[in-house]
Order: C-alpha cells, then structure tokens, then sequence
C-alpha cells in the first residue's frame, strides 16, 4: 500500500475537514481552530473559494443531508478549551456567494453529528464542559445532548441530555451499522457507545465500553476475524496508540505503537483497498503520520509521512480511487493522499 501526496492549500492551523457536493461536483472543505478562514476546494481543479474570513475556532464540519452542498459547523472554539462563545453556524451557496448564517448558540460545543434512523434526523453535540464561565480547569466533566431536527435542518427549540459526567469530552467517531449510524464517544471516564432511538418514542441508549481514559477513538475488523478491534489515543492528547480485541464484553489489549510520540490526534479505521486499516497521527515530536496493517498474523505500522503534525482525515471515495483528505495542522496545510 502506497500514498501520494498532493497540497491543497496553505491555512493556518488547518483543523477540521469535511467531503461536500455542491450542484453535483466533489468539494473538500477545511478550517482552521484558530482564528481564520474556511476554504471550499474543488476536486478537479483545486480551485479555492473562501467560506468566510473569520472567525474561526472550528472543530466540526458536518454537511447537511439533502440539501446540496449546504452544511453545518462549529465557530469559536476559541482560544483553546475557554470556549464560552463557541457556536454552530449553516452555510449555503446562493447566486455564486457563500452566506454564513448563526444556527445556534452552544456553548463548548467540541464534536457535533446529524444521526438518521427509520426517517429521523437527531442531532447529537459533544459539550466539553458544563461550566457557564471560561473554563480555566477540568472540574466540570461534559456532556451530550440531543435533539429531534424537522425535514429543513431548523435549529432545535430545545435539547435532551443523554449523558453527564463526562471530563474531556473529546473523540468522536461514527460507525454505519445496519441501517443506522451509532456514535463512540470518547473522554476521561472511557469510550461509550452512543444509539440512536429506534422511534421518536423509544430512548438513546448510551454504554460504556472501555473502562479507560481516552482521547478519541475508531473500530474496524483489521484481524479479520469477524469482530471489530477499537482503537484509542491515550489519555487526552495522548503519547499512546493503542488498540484492543473484544474478547467475549470486555477488550483486550493486543498492539501498542511502539514509538515515543506526543499529542495524538488523528485516528481512523476502515478499509483502504479493500483492507481493513486504521490509520493514526501525532502533532508533536515526529508530528508522523501512520497506518496500521495486519500481516503475518500480527499488527505492523507503517509511516505514510512525517513532520506534519496531522489533526484530522476524512475518507473519500471518488472515480474509483480512495483518498485522504489530511488537514496537517501543525505545517499549516490541507493535503490530499491518494491509496495507491
């Protein structure tokens, strides 16, 4: 397995990253955490439009079901984790201009999502603290909150909280299952499963899985043995990759990086080429960025690039290639790797 790479663009502190259809055509959008611009690139022709100027502090891009390159994300999430003001902003297109539009207020809003099951659209947000002034330490533990979404998107009236307790509430991942996506959660207190209700009638079911403080996390079968293996960065912005086998309800420990590295950020599993992978990345130290493969009954690890300090990937599937939409934060750049 190889992996080209292409530069996107330049933007500082390139953090979040989202694949977008816009009347039709193949969009990449980036933002920065920082105070700074969003960028809308195109797939053919690396064209860049600016989504807006300022101001910045995005952790989350999330395009909207149906509604043709319109999409949802957070601002002002900034500076660090005091993210009083943070909020989530709709954008549109109309007559060639992008408008930004506030759709609501929420605030230390980190990771949000628009779940679907049997016609319903949820949204579930991330809240990485419950404090109603800057945060200046951890000793208000996060929560996730819920919220029915009518067939436009409107902004909720109000929100349902579904889980409390939760100190740096901070990874996110979403895995299809049959039919409906289910949520991991990832914080101090573990990685928690979070299902969307069946009907509008029936509850959120929220498990925990993990027994163990974590920074964010990913699943895939990459022994291939039928059960899913999940991954963990460890602990918040940790030094360690980690990844354990589900043996009978609990998970196991079976692989750790090897290498000493610092503020892990990226992590990702699924398949590539038809191979179930995960891929991870650091922002300090080597700021490397990896995939994980399983060969010759064990799992092995292979740099894909250096110096670069990844903070997110997307994973896009486009002309019958696979690429990696890499938001290489720490060298102020959005990339583009194609699987090879």
């Amino acid at each position: 397995m190889k992996f080209e790479k292409n530069h996107l663009c330049d933007l500082n502190y390139c953090y979040a990253v989202s694949p977008l259809t816009v009347d039709g055509k193949d969009k990449y959008v980036l933002a920065t955490d920082d105070t700074g611009p969003c960028y809308l690139i195109d797939a053919e022709t690396y064209e860049i439009e600016t989504v807006w100027e300022e101001p910045g502090g995005t952790m989350s891009i999330v395009p909207l079901p149906g509604k043709n390159g319109e999409f949802l994300a957070s601002q002002q999430f900034l500076p660090g984790f005091t993210a009083l003001k943070a909020r989530i902003v709709r954008c549109s297109k109309k007559e060639g201009k992008w408008q930004v539009a506030p759709w609501i207020d929420l605030p230390y809003v980190h990771r949000f999502d628009i779940l679907e099951r049997n016609g319903v659209y949820y949204f579930l947000g991330c809240i990485l603290t419950t404090t109603d002034k800057p945060q200046t330490d951890w000793n208000f533990p996060g929560k996730l909150v819920v919220a029915e979404l009518n067939s436009n998107f409107d902004p909720p009236r109000e929100f349902k909280t579904i889980s409390t307790g939760m100190t740096k509430n901070h990874g996110y991942c979403r895995i299809e299952r049959e039919g409906y996506p289910e949520a991991y959660i990832a914080c101090e207190e573990g990685v928690f499963q979070v299902i969307p209700p069946e009907n509008k009638d029936s509850q959120w079911t929220v498990n925990k899985i993990l027994d163990k403080p974590a920074s964010d996390v990913a699943l895939v079968d990459i022994d291939g043995d039928g059960i899913e293996e999940l991954a963990a960065i460890e602990p918040f912005h940790g030094t360690d990759f980690v990844v354990y086998h589900k043996d009978g309800e609990e998970y196991k420990e079976i692989y750790r990086y090897p290498e000493k590295m610092d503020f892990l950020h990226v992590i990702w599993g699924g398949c590539l080429k038809g191979e179930p992978v995960f891929l991870g990345g650091c922002r300090a130290i080597n700021k490397e960025f990896f995939v994980l493969r399983y060969k010759d009954g064990e799992i092995k690890a292979e740099i894909i690039e250096e110096g670069h300090g990844p903070s997110n990937v997307a994973i896009i599937k486009r002309d019958g290639k696979e690429l990696i939409l890499t938001a290489n934060r720490e060298s102020n750049e959005g990339a583009l790797f194609t699987v090879l």
